[in-house]
């Protein structure tokens, strides 16, 4: 992916806007066939094309890959898969692809405690291979969760929270790669440590276009008055050093970014701020931070402590958050188109729940949904 992270390279530029209500324009997003069976579960934009992660309850081997060219045409990617008790029936949770690099991170939740037993696969865009690892590496007692991948031009990196030394929470965790062996990188006093009076919790990782990383969360602090403060921390390199940057607030007591993602000159991050989903633009320059104030998009759209929330950073940049059932309506995805400078930010209306959401080759965004009984997917033009 995209720009250049000399002592961080991000401007976030911004202005705080109102929505109107959702304006039906669904027949701007054309519904499209990916092939493949199963669900989509992830989308990776790719040089060669879009990257179709998908799940498949009925086959031997549930995860799959497949290429999808611009023209129309697919392949598929081969997965060798070499872990009967993760691999094989694994749900892909994030895929990233730079230059024709691969890696891939999926789950599967077993065992008498049901915990989710992670695993990786590496390759590139003809084949991954699975590379298991110890139950301990990614699991166990002290073990967080996994949020995402990212490949960055120093290496991969994945993505989430792990028990604290200091036992006083969770630490956003990195885990970087050594030949076949995947291994947390330890330094202390790092912005990713929980202490006392702060809780860091990670939402997404990405990589920035000319090289480095993106990662963004939370962090709660803990006082007089518990608050959620939206943050994101970068590094030249996977294992750091990571440094910590606040982002505007909105004045909520909660906010929580929890996607990113980089077009060629600048990020988008979007998460919740109390009810609302919100967003905050970082513009890719030399020069350093310069704070702004976030966006709101979807008001009054988040009912759950756990959103579903994805962006696509564009010249119209894209949000997409996914809407409880309510009663007897079926669960829905909004997506907002947030052109700069535009004050109305009509809202479409897409069925399903939010499962994916990618940018093409040549700029189309697309989203996928998925019902009861299928999944969809959906082309926006860009």
């Amino acid at each position: 992916m995209r720009s250049s992270v000399a002592g961080l390279v991000a401007t976030i530029a911004l202005t705080l806007a109102a929505c109107t209500s959702p304006a039906p324009e669904a027949d701007r997003w054309q519904p499209v066939d990916l092939p493949g069976a199963g669900r989509v579960v992830t989308l990776t934009g790719a040089d060669d094309g879009l990257l179709v992660g998908r799940y498949d309850d009925s086959a031997q081997e549930r995860a799959s890959l497949t290429v999808v060219r611009p023209d129309g045409s697919s392949r598929p990617v081969a997965m060798d898969t070499r872990w009967e008790w993760a691999g094989r029936e694994a749900e892909l949770l994030s895929v990233s692809e730079r230059q024709g690099e691969v890696v891939a991170v999926g789950g599967h939740r077993a065992g008498a405690h049901g915990n989710v037993r992670w695993t990786v696969w590496s390759g590139d865009l003809d084949e991954v291979v699975e590379q298991p690892q110890r139950f301990e590496v990614f699991g166990g007692w002290d073990a967080g969760g996994l949020t995402g991948t990212a490949l960055s031009q120093a290496g991969p990196v994945i993505l989430g929270s792990w028990a604290a030394r200091s036992r006083q929470g969770l630490d956003v965790a990195v885990w970087t790669r050594d030949g076949d062996r995947w291994a947390r990188p330890t330094r202390p006093g790092t912005p990713l440590a929980a202490t006392a009076t702060r809780q860091p919790s990670p939402g997404a990782v990405t990589d920035l276009p000319g090289g480095g990383l993106l990662a963004v969360g939370w962090v709660t602090v803990l006082g007089d008055r518990i608050r959620d403060e939206a943050v994101l921390w970068t590094a030249a390199e996977p294992a750091g050093p990571w440094r910590e940057v606040s982002l505007p607030s909105t004045g909520a007591g909660t906010q929580r970014p929890m996607a990113v993602d980089c077009a060629a000159d600048h990020c988008v991050v979007a998460g919740s701020s109390d009810e609302d989903v919100v967003l905050w633009r970082v513009a890719l320059t030399d020069d350093g931070l310069a704070p702004a104030r976030p966006r709101t998009v979807l008001p009054d759209a988040v009912h759950s402590p756990a959103p579903t929330i994805r962006t696509a950073a564009g010249a119209v940049d894209t949000v997409a958050h996914s809407e409880p059932a309510r009663g007897e309506q079926p669960r829905t995805t909004r997506v907002v188109r947030v052109e700069a400078g535009a004050e109305e930010l009509p809202a479409t209306q897409l069925p399903g729940r939010l499962a994916a959401m990618a940018t093409d080759p040549r700029g189309a965004v697309v989203v996928a949904t998925t019902t009861a009984d299928r999944t969809r997917t959906w082309r926006r033009a860009p």
